[in-house]
């Protein structure tokens, strides 16, 4: 018998706005140039090089949010093209296209650069230039920056003890069903496991699948079911689960 249950794991970053990731991957860019690109784009980037990107933040007077947005748009477009052809195997230049790409709606063969709204950000966008895979996820009305760990633990009240046997980390915009139709397999290869208990996020028609070929998976109650019958109904006298 094992037991399987998910945790949100906060990445080592700081909490940005979305104009202080911006002017943070500005500066970033200015750092990368060469000598001579820097004094070429001295005008350019002067208004993100007064401070550090809070301190801009401060400096901002009402009502100018959206413009700003739009001008650093507008840059960042610019140098994603200018900039290609010297630096496209730069580490930053690449952020720089994510984050424009992430951010704005315009193209190589647009002069503009419209801002996206917030509801067309997506959760996998670049939440800090210090962590490139961290992803944002909202959950029970807390929002987590960071990663999901995936703990599979033995839970068979006739062993003497209980031991963690899997863990799995991966973006916290991961499915709890995802990672377990990918770990069952692997589990019951190394561990003959016959009973997994989980609760109702673990449902899945991929995990229905694989739980055919692989073990009984018991759970608090199908997501979206109404009376909990189905392949995820809790068992709590097969076994005790936390």
């Amino acid at each position: 018998k094992l037991r399987m249950d998910s945790t949100q794991i906060m990445s080592n970053i700081r909490e940005r706005t979305r104009i202080q990731l911006l002017v943070e991957v500005l500066q970033r860019v200015h750092r990368m140039l060469d000598e001579q690109d820097q004094e070429c784009y001295q005008k350019a980037f002067e208004p993100y090089l007064q401070g550090s990107a809070e301190q801009y933040i401060y400096h901002l007077e009402d009502g100018e949010y959206e413009s700003q947005l739009k001008a650093i748009g507008q840059l960042m477009h610019q140098l994603v093209v200018e900039l290609e052809a010297e630096y496209a195997e730069e580490p930053t230049y690449k952020m720089l296209e994510r984050v424009f790409d992430e951010h704005f709606k315009g193209t190589e063969d647009d002069d503009d650069a419209d801002p996206k709204s917030g509801d067309e950000l997506s959760a996998d966008s670049l939440q800090s230039p210090d962590d490139w895979e961290a992803t944002y996820r909202q959950k029970r009305g807390e929002d987590y920056q960071g990663y999901v760990a995936n703990i599979t633990e033995t839970c068979d009240p006739e062993n003497d003890l209980q031991l963690i046997i899997n863990v799995q980390v991966e973006p916290n915009t991961t499915d709890d069903a995802e990672m377990l139709a990918e770990s069952l397999p692997e589990l019951k290869e190394r561990t003959d496991v016959e009973e997994a208990y989980t609760d109702g996020s673990y449902s899945s028609p991929e995990v229905d699948d694989a739980a055919e070929k692989y073990v009984s998976v018991q759970g608090m109650g199908v997501n979206g079911s109404k009376d909990g019958e189905g392949l995820f109904q809790l068992a709590a006298s097969q076994a005790s689960v936390r």
